[in-house]
């Protein structure tokens, strides 16, 4: 039996987790201009711990062999095109994200989603944990649950980013905020405006979600692509991370409004650290994956 699930681009080293149980495993195999430098990636890393300190779900992991074959599909990080890995494997609780960096014009600052899959078995459970991993509300029609195994970033390597070396402090700077970006983008592969268990609480131009409802009291503004809250949604005396884009000189946090979307997309998210914890610390719709722009906000 063959499984192909299609993926959707929205556009704006391994490391270890540091708490939870999610590990965001960066693989720069695709980025061939050298782009990713020990800084860029420490800063890439320190948007990863974003989630891998909040989300504590239980991913399976899955092995293909034998008549078993599962191909990772995805945007090529460095160039746009359809990419992909044959006979991929995941260890459990990993996500593995390829990462790039090209010219993506004047506007556009970086661009992320989840990866597809095409899935070759005779096996119902193979199939099964690779297109869910565990998640059985990803299995449900209509779908409560994102299980993906991964997927891509892409940068703009035009852009005058600003990279930190200290995430857990904001000062002033100049230039576009890559830390800002990268957890944007993040936010995007995690199901953000590409899973459909996100589509299914769009209705009318609201987030209807059951957990930003609980959190807010209401539903929450979406912008007309759906794929993002509402330009200058706030949230906690700051505008939202998953906003369509962010101005220069700004740094934008994942807020607790973007984080209970994410539960509502099915991700388990626990409470805010505490304070010493964190000190410790598209192109279009193809067999591709989703893929979202984070774009330069107009001075």
């Amino acid at each position: 039996m063959k499984l192909q699930y299609p993926l959707l681009f929205v556009t704006l080293l391994g490391h270890q987790a540091a708490s939870a149980n999610i590990d965001i495993v960066f693989d720069y195999q695709y980025d061939s201009s050298g782009y990713f430098s020990g800084t860029q990636q420490n800063v890439l890393n320190a948007a990863a711990e974003v989630f891998e300190t909040r989300l504590t779900d239980s991913l399976l992991g899955f092995s293909s062999s034998g008549s078993d074959q599962f191909t990772a599909k995805f945007f090529n990080p460095s160039n746009g095109s359809a990419a992909s890995q044959s006979s991929f494997s995941v260890n459990a609780n990993q996500l593995i994200v390829y990462v790039g960096a090209y010219n993506l014009g004047s506007t556009v600052l970086g661009e992320g989603g989840p990866g597809g899959y095409e899935v070759s078995s005779a096996s119902q459970a193979f199939i099964d944990i690779s297109t869910s991993r565990g998640q059985t509300g990803a299995l449900n029609t209509p779908p409560t649950d994102f299980g993906p195994w991964g997927g891509s970033l892409s940068f703009n390597n035009t852009t005058s980013f600003y990279f930190d070396n200290d995430t857990t402090t904001d000062e002033s700077f100049t230039g576009y905020d890559f830390y800002s970006v990268a957890v944007h983008e993040l936010g995007h592969l995690l199901g953000f405006g590409t899973a459909d268990s996100y589509s299914n609480n769009i209705n009318n131009g609201v987030f209807t979600g059951a957990a930003v409802t609980a959190l807010t009291g209401q539903n929450q503004p979406v912008a007309g692509d759906t794929y993002h809250w509402q330009e200058g949604l706030m949230y906690g005396g700051q505008e939202t991370a998953m906003t369509p884009s962010i101005a220069a000189n700004t740094r934008k946090r994942f807020t607790e409004l973007d984080f209970a979307a994410l539960a509502d997309i099915g991700w388990q998210v626990s409470a805010v650290p505490e304070a010493e914890t964190w000190a410790m610390l598209l192109a279009g719709l193809g067999l591709l994956g989703w893929r979202m722009r984070l774009r330069a906000q107009a001075a």
